[in-house]
């Protein structure tokens, strides 16, 4: 048997359709800095109760207090202008409870919908540093579990310690630097479409954090050079080509059915192989049904092995014919593919000579999801 494969694009910026960022040449230029003595003017606000100035009893005076809550972020006016930037600041857990500071870049809205990538700060019995990109305000981590990076000694937040930090941003990618580290602890490689604001987010239950000394200054590269943190785990070599249908209000199973059916459009992976069904399914809004398609090439009929790591629940057509629904699964791995211990699901196909047609329907709607790998092996 013959599969069919997708090569991976050099630039997955580029495949999303990214929009270029301005460029700043020549010497870093200071374009933000806020100590919070003047308020928040200079803010975009999402959940005005639980973000606030607070006047500390220390050196730092006034500072920004972001408090637990739903969707509740402090964005910077006109900071999708600037491109490739880093910034810094000054940080503070209030309580000692489990708590985090998420640092939000790209955020973008359409119409009622907001998305945006995030690295967040975790305190707790574990300190640690994680990817959580929110897709209509849904958070997605469990796409990203590879990148938990743990955080010790000097680098560990401790509560009612202030502590410094450091993000750099190019082209949609992010390093993250706490404390007073020369490296960062995580490199995070996925670009996330912009441009977009910049800002702050606290965990949605939690402690407090306070920030200070805000500061923005262009960056023309990244500041490390040597080897990502932690060590990227190799792609799937042989990933489908995939296409889309939706999103939709309600299901059209139909186009499951029907070969001929039309209104798909072509659907690009991540760097990873990733399937990243939250850039397409509604979380808060109404649309949260899409269908995902791809066809496999058989020499001769025959049976094959359709495996998935998925954090959506998935319903599975084969030919027009429904296989059954497959639960989503606390993570998804990107070495499913060659790693027994994240190996995920396997569902048996029984081909027929020449082309087959895979449907995968997913769901939006649901917390912490937003997507799945998959790949046909005999």
């Amino acid at each position: 048997m013959m599969f069919s494969g997708l090569a991976l694009a050099a630039c997955f910026a580029a495949s999303l359709g990214m929009v270029t960022p301005q460029r700043h040449e020549g010497p870093p230029a200071l374009l933000f800095g806020e100590d919070f003595e003047g308020g928040l003017g200079r803010w975009i606000i999402e959940g005005r109760a639980f973000v606030s100035i607070h006047r500390t009893p220390d050196t730092h005076g006034a500072v920004l207090r972001l408090q637990s809550s739903g969707d509740v972020h402090a964005l910077i006016r006109g900071s999708e202008k600037w491109g490739n930037v880093a910034v810094e600041g000054d940080l503070r857990f209030g309580e000692d409870i489990e708590s985090y500071l998420g640092f939000v870049y790209n955020f973008r809205s359409h119409g009622q919908r907001s998305d945006f990538g995030l690295i967040y700060l975790k305190y707790g019995p574990r300190v640690y540093l994680q990817p959580n990109p929110h897709r209509d305000y849904n958070v997605s981590r469990k796409l990203y579990p590879e990148y938990v990076a743990p955080l010790s000694g000097p680098y560990k937040a401790r509560v009612g310690e202030w502590q410094k930090f450091r993000v750099e941003l190019v082209d949609g990618v992010s390093h993250i630097y706490v404390g007073e580290a020369t490296m960062p602890q995580l490199t995070f490689p996925i670009p996330e479409p912009g441009p977009g604001r910049l800002g702050f987010q606290p965990r949605s239950v939690g402690g407090e954090v306070w920030i200070d000394n805000v500061k923005v200054t262009s960056l023309k590269r990244f500041s490390h050079t040597g080897a990502p943190q932690p060590a990227p785990i190799a792609p799937d070599p042989s990933p489908l080509r995939w296409e889309v249908f939706g999103p939709l209000r309600a299901t059209k199973d139909a186009v499951a059915t029907d070969a001929k059916s039309s209104g798909w459009r072509p659907f690009s992976l991540d760097a990873r192989t990733a399937l990243e069904t939250g850039r397409v399914v509604d979380y808060h809004g109404p649309n949260t049904v899409a269908y995902f398609r791809t066809v496999i090439d058989a020499r001769e009929a025959g049976t094959a092995a359709l495996r998935l790591s998925t954090i959506d629940d998935l319903a599975l057509w084969l030919n027009g014919r429904f296989q059954g629904f497959i639960p989503k699964q606390d993570n998804a791995w990107a070495d499913y593919w060659s790693n027994p211990a994240h190996k995920g699901d396997e569902v048996p196909l029984a081909l027929r000579s020449g082309e087959n047609r895979i449907v995968i329907r997913v769901r939006g709607g649901t917390y912490a999801a937003g997507g799945f790998y998959a790949r046909v092996e005999k």
